[in-house]
């Protein structure tokens, strides 16, 4: 039961962050650039703090706030490059 709680809260947090990102001005994830204003970051922002939820009984606090930080700074380190490289992948095959 552990395991499906942690990865279900894996999970969430990465989708999170990964809507998060889209939902920003400047993302290149997407042809068409971010999503409307109304939607803005609202989506995102519940999955993380689902994310988070999960966790926090399983680990204790600061486990849990770490572990999850960790994660969203992994997930928002690595998703700026995947974003340029189809960008350029888009450019290339004009």
């Amino acid at each position: 039961m552990i395991v499906w709680s942690l990865s279900a809260s894996a999970a969430l947090a990465i989708l999170g962050a990964i809507l998060l990102y889209i939902a920003s001005p400047q993302q290149q994830l997407l042809r068409r650039g971010p999503w409307p204003t109304r939607a803005h970051g609202w989506p995102g922002t519940l999955c993380v703090l689902a994310s988070l939820a999960l966790l926090w009984p399983r680990m204790g606090s600061a486990a849990a706030v770490a572990t999850w930080f960790t994660l969203l700074m992994l997930v928002w380190t690595l998703i700026p490059f995947a974003g340029a490289w189809c960008a350029r992948r888009r450019e290339h095959a004009r």
